[in-house]
């Protein structure tokens, strides 16, 4: 889409361009008029929904509505300016150069169709921004107490009660990462509340609509930690990796507990009454996989736990003479973790299951493990549908993005249906 609208704005100006030097006049008139019409024509376009709005189409918008406003001025008053060739070929430049800007948050997350939702339930939203008066931020520079943004998805019907299922990204992920996941969940009748980890996350906006960024250091590190091999791990990443746990596990306990005292009072928002608090499942993306794993260890309210391609660090729980020390006992919840292939293949080199995941795994009381052929790791979020480019850059595997974000949403829902709606055993293929 991006790519059409901006080769049909360069094709009109370049038809101007050509048309102006052949007959040394400006036309200013007729581009006026064509100027005036593509306001019009992309206003109908998103009356009619080809144009579905968006932030990706402001600044466009903002062009058409500034160059409408200059095109009817020029039309009042008729002036005539005379001809100068070095004026026709700025502006042709100019405008390229403008269009070509304003389009690229078009070409860089183009219009798309979102995922099938397969629930019968609709579902609804919300935003809460809470403060831990127990901790302080590690990234605020002025020692403020750490505030955590949990966006939810839950069913309309506010009658009944349903199962919680919390979700914490990955790093530099945010907290709408898996919409399509949580939508679904939410069709099939769950409350989803997904965590922003400040500093953490590419971005959170919090209800006052307070943004965020991700903090500079904890990219720096964790893009080193990630190009390394596991020849080169040592204490030192051990123990920053254990840092980052630390402050996920923080806030997710935090959240968690939040919520289940809001559960408790009538007077709060009815959804948190919505909430069934004797059943809570966890998910996570990669490193948002490994704190969700871990609280599932450390709490006894938990009843199942979905590591999206994450490695589990808190089963890491020593360094010593140079090696990991694993946590030997046995993981007690029921544990899905969903493999991109590269990852899996990478982790099976390593001998005598001195990889967290599969030690765990094996002295789980309930494991699944499954591995999605050719994904790589952000197929396991909604990016390379929101965003091919980037997708792509950061990578992603051959497989094709809308089917693995699907077929990841089933296998997700079949697992909790079995351990918090009590569907009896999940039906998980080895591979997919």
């Amino acid at each position: 889409m991006g790519i059409l609208l901006l080769l049909i704005l360069f094709v009109l100006e370049l038809f101007f361009l050509t048309w102006s030097l052949k007959t040394s006049r400006y036309h200013k008139e007729e581009k006026s008029m064509i100027s005036l019409s593509l306001l019009l024509l992309f206003l109908l376009l998103l009356n009619m929904d080809l144009f579905q709005w968006s932030f990706r189409y402001i600044p466009l918008l903002l062009v058409f509505i500034i160059q409408a406003i200059s095109s009817i001025i020029c039309l009042i008053r008729k002036k005539t300016a005379l001809y100068v060739f070095k004026k026709v070929v700025f502006r042709f430049t100019k405008n390229v150069i403008l269009f070509t800007f304003c389009l690229l948050p078009l070409l860089f997350f183009p219009q798309y169709e979102q995922v099938a939702i397969t629930g019968p339930l609709e579902f609804d939203t919300a935003k809460y921004t809470w403060t831990d008066s127990k901790r302080i931020d590690p990234f605020s520079p002025s020692q403020e107490k750490r505030s955590v943004t949990v966006e939810f998805w839950y069913p309309e019907d506010t009658d009944n009660v349903y199962p919680l299922v919390v979700f914490s990204h990955g790093a530099f992920g945010f907290s709408g990462s898996n919409y399509s996941t949580f939508a679904e969940l939410a069709s099939h009748g769950y409350v989803v509340a997904s965590i922003g980890h400040t500093g953490h996350a590419f971005y959170t906006l919090d209800s006052n609509s307070k943004l965020t960024t991700v903090d500079s250091s904890f990219i720096k590190k964790a893009s080193k930690i990630n190009a390394i091999t596991s020849e080169e791990y040592d204490e030192n990443i051990y123990k920053t990796t254990q840092e980052w746990m630390h402050l996920r596990t923080a806030d997710e306990n935090f959240v968690l507990n939040m919520m289940i005292a809001l559960s408790h009072q009538q007077s709060s928002d009815p959804l948190f009454s919505m909430i069934d608090i004797d059943k809570i499942g966890l998910i996570g993306h990669s490193l948002g996989g490994a704190s969700s794993a871990q609280i599932g260890r450390d709490r006894d309210d938990i009843d199942a736990v979905i590591v999206l391609d994450g490695t589990m660090l808190g089963e890491e729980i020593a360094f010593d003479n140079d090696l990991l020390v694993l946590n030997s006992t046995p993981y007690p919840v029921p544990i899905l973790n969903i493999y991109a292939q590269d990852h899996f293949e990478n982790a099976q080199m390593l001998t005598n299951d001195s990889y967290s995941n599969f030690y765990a795994s094996k002295n789980a009381l309930e494991s699944y493990e499954t591995v999605f052929q050719n994904a790589g790791h952000l197929n396991f979020t909604d990016l390379p549908l929101f965003s091919p480019f980037i997708a792509k850059n950061l990578g992603i595997g051959k497989i094709d993005e809308r089917y693995c974000i699907e077929q990841m949403n089933e296998v997700v829902l079949t697992f909790f249906n079995s351990f918090l709606k009590d569907q009896g055993k999940p039906r998980i293929e080895k591979e997919y």
